[in-house]
């Protein structure tokens, strides 16, 4: 952790450098963020990440989702479950600037406590090369990664995850022209991914960071803020139910898509949660990020990983989701008992009774109903049980854990303080 600790540092004083010749003028479009648009209009297209101006996937899609995300499971390099020795790899695609940010969150993640041991970051993102590019199912951009898997002891088949932030250089045309053809050149994408990892399950697609501080024609504004029209379309396609995305069947066509942590703000203007881009994130380009705004993304992704319920269950450590019994005794009566201790921090234990063998489901909410984690997802024998709460990552605040086995339910509250 000390070693992670140092080189953000170094990269905060470097930053510093790249501020002094910046074109700090523009520090806002006056676009507002595709979270904060909803039902809005850009120019007569709606906002929102999800269709009907939503920030939240339909419950459907969600829930194809959260059922894939239990299917994540350590591989061998054959692709065969194996707990012992497998692995989980998640592997990032894209250009130049996901590269640069992801690679800090590798440096992040694979130091935290509360990751899974048993996930393999693999870098797979490379400088230039474009959607236009890695469209191309022959381009070299895959060998690359064929080759950083190798390095990194893992294989093809043990890909279960990817993270995706993808534009092209120097586009020209008018919206939505421009953002149509880059949704077209990621939904073939997509597809190449499911064709070369055929155990991959879940693809989660972030957006641009603020382009407003360009000093070139690479990709300004306003083409970053509208390329994240593009990963909107390209999602709602597959919720919309278009055959040549299929996640689901004999013979899927592409991974589950879904958003990962939308980046981008209107440069000096917060959005909502507090997020802005500063002159001093970016290089002398205005385009690629400096050291502080790669750390700015890093953990945006880390807290996506770590929070999101799709994602948690494989991205934190095992011992978060174990469900041990403790007792022989066959109890009466389904029962859920008061987590203890509560308040806590960041571990809480869980007790709940099966009178008999049933598929359960154990669920945390944050105040506000969003599923922050799945703790129980499958069929457990008759019995007590009891199964660790692990927090890390969620900010302080009242949970609710819910139950769900045969016709019995139950929520209680539990009350996390740091």
């Amino acid at each position: 952790m000390r070693r992670a600790y140092f080189f953000i540092v170094l990269m905060v004083l470097l930053a510093a450098t790249h501020a002094q010749s910046q074109n700090c003028s523009q520090t806002s479009v006056g676009f507002t963020p595709l979270t904060e648009l909803g039902a809005g209009m850009y120019q007569n297209f709606p906002g929102g990440l999800y269709p009907q101006g939503n920030n939240i996937a339909p419950p459907v899609h969600r829930a194809a989702g959260l059922s894939l995300a239990a299917q994540i499971l350590s591989r061998n390099s054959s692709g065969v479950m194996d707990t012992i020795n497998g692995k989980i790899v998640m592997l990032s695609i894209g250009m130049s600037n996901a590269t640069q940010e992801f690679s800090v969150f590798k440096s992040l993640a694979d130091v935290d406590a509360a990751k899974n041991p048993r996930l393999v970051i693999v870098d797979g993102a490379q400088g230039g090369q474009t959607a236009a590019i890695i469209s191309d199912s022959t381009a070299n951009f895959w060998s690359v990664i064929d080759q950083r898997l190798r390095n990194a002891g893992v294989a093809r088949a043990q890909v279960q995850v990817a993270w995706v932030k993808e534009a092209d250089a120097r586009p020209t045309q008018a919206f939505p022209v421009h953002a149509q053809i880059l949704a077209k050149e990621l939904e073939i994408i997509a597809r190449i991914l499911k064709a070369k990892y055929p155990n991959l399950k879940i693809a989660y697609w972030s957006s641009r960071i603020y382009a407003g501080y360009a000093t070139t024609t690479l990709n300004p504004e306003p083409f970053a803020y509208e390329s994240g029209f593009a990963v909107k379309w390209l999602i709602e396609k597959q919720i919309n139910g278009d055959t040549s995305l299929a996640f689901a069947g004999a013979k899927p066509r592409a991974p589950w898509l879904a958003w990962g942590p939308y980046l981008w703000a209107d440069g000096m203007t917060p959005r909502q949660d507090g997020l802005i881009w500063a002159c001093g994130d970016f290089q002398n380009d205005g385009t690629h990020p400096a050291p502080t705004g790669r750390i700015k993304v890093a953990n945006l992704v880390l807290n996506f990983f770590k929070t999101e319920a799709t994602a948690s269950a494989w991205f934190l450590k095992k011992t978060s989701t174990r469900v041990d019994a403790t007792s022989d005794e066959v109890p009466r009566l389904f029962r859920l008992e008061q987590n203890y201790p509560n308040p806590f921090n960041p571990t809480t234990t869980i007790r709940f009774s099966l009178p008999q063998r049933e598929h359960v489901t154990l669920k945390v909410f944050g105040i506000f109903g969003r599923e922050v984690q799945t703790l129980v997802n499958g069929r457990l024998n008759a019995g007590e049980h009891q199964i660790i709460f692990d927090a890390t990552g969620l900010p302080s605040g009242v949970y609710f854990y819910q139950i769900k086995a045969a016709s019995f339910s139950l929520t209680r509250k539990a009350l996390l303080m740091r």
